[in-house]
């Protein structure tokens, strides 16, 4: 039984203050305590970012503190994260092995956290710009294969929607102007939406881990949600968007009214995806001020997807 805190910095009602902390020494006692207490060897600790933290052969995620969390959504995200991988594997998708989970009570803060097996391997974003033609290609049919499976039906799955009110009037939209919020409200209410399925929420190549095999492994299942298909193509158009082999390979001839429709709706749905759209225009020299309207952000995706 420990008699005094393990975690050694104070967290601040902001989420740069967790992601900050998440790179410092500050945890290794609460790590080292988790580990005694499941029966596991410990050693040394490299800190991953997203407060991820490896040690020997095991991944240890710590999820921020309810006692200061921000954003109402984010307080069941190691339950959401849980409930995903496993469905996730049962539908066929590689996904680390969850050794176990469980809280630590360390002072003022609550730490849940959940121990997965290390997988070796590099994610795809420090590979794939120097893949060739025939490897995107590859790489893309494995994408669509893993988006196939996941993608199963949300009904009895209890994790989150994506237009529950937190994420859909996320303070990430507030800065654009008033007249592009105006237009995205009015399309969220009026649009029907197609039956909702998991999605991982944030398939990034950031997300995807490629081991020696060549076989993809996905990770990170904090930011699930039940939403249209499409829910999981915005991040994959900030993350691959100007590559024309890659689109080509994941969506066909996608130069076509109804292709943009859809990344455009798509955009205007994640609650992180003001930032997604923000990280774009700044790459294709657009001023988010310019984005005042439905229109104009369909513009700006076709822009940045003909480059």
């Amino acid at each position: 039984m420990k008699d005094k805190r393990l975690f050694n910095g104070i967290i601040n009602y902001d989420n740069d203050s967790w992601r900050a902390l998440c790179s410092s020494e500050a945890f290794v006692p609460l790590i080292k305590y988790i580990c005694e207490s499941n029966t596991m060897s410990f050693d040394k600790v490299s800190p991953i970012p997203s407060s991820v933290f490896h040690t020997g052969d095991k991944i240890i995620k710590l999820f921020c503190p309810p006692e200061v969390l921000t954003r109402e959504h984010d307080v069941h995200e190691n339950k959401t994260e849980l409930t995903v991988m496993e469905h996730a594997r049962n539908a066929g998708v590689l996904v680390p092995d969850v050794i176990c989970n469980g809280s630590i009570c360390d002072g003022p803060y609550t730490f849940n956290y959940i121990i997965m097996n290390h997988i070796e391997g590099v994610s795809a974003k420090k590979v794939i710009s120097g893949y060739s033609d025939t490897e995107k290609k590859e790489f893309a049919l494995k994408i669509k294969e893993i988006k196939a499976k996941l993608h199963g039906p949300a009904r009895g799955i209890d994790i989150p929607r994506f237009d529950d009110p937190g994420r859909i009037n996320s303070a990430l939209w507030k800065s654009f102007p008033e007249s592009f919020k105006e237009d995205r409200q009015r399309v969220i209410d009026n649009t029907v939406f197609p039956e909702l399925v998991v999605c991982h929420g944030d398939m990034g190549r950031q997300n995807i881990i490629i081991n020696a095999r060549g076989d993809l492994y996905l990770i990170d299942f904090a930011e699930s949600v039940q939403a249209p298909h499409y829910f999981e193509d915005s991040k994959l158009i900030e993350d691959f968007g100007c590559d024309h082999v890659l689109m080509k390979a994941l969506y066909g001839n996608y130069e076509n009214d109804a292709f943009y429709e859809m990344i455009t709706i798509s955009m205007l749905l994640g609650w992180f995806n003001g930032i997604l759209i923000e990280w774009i225009a700044e790459r294709i020299g657009v001023d988010k001020s310019d984005i005042s309207s439905i229109p104009a952000l369909r513009n700006m995706l076709m822009k940045w997807m003909r480059i």
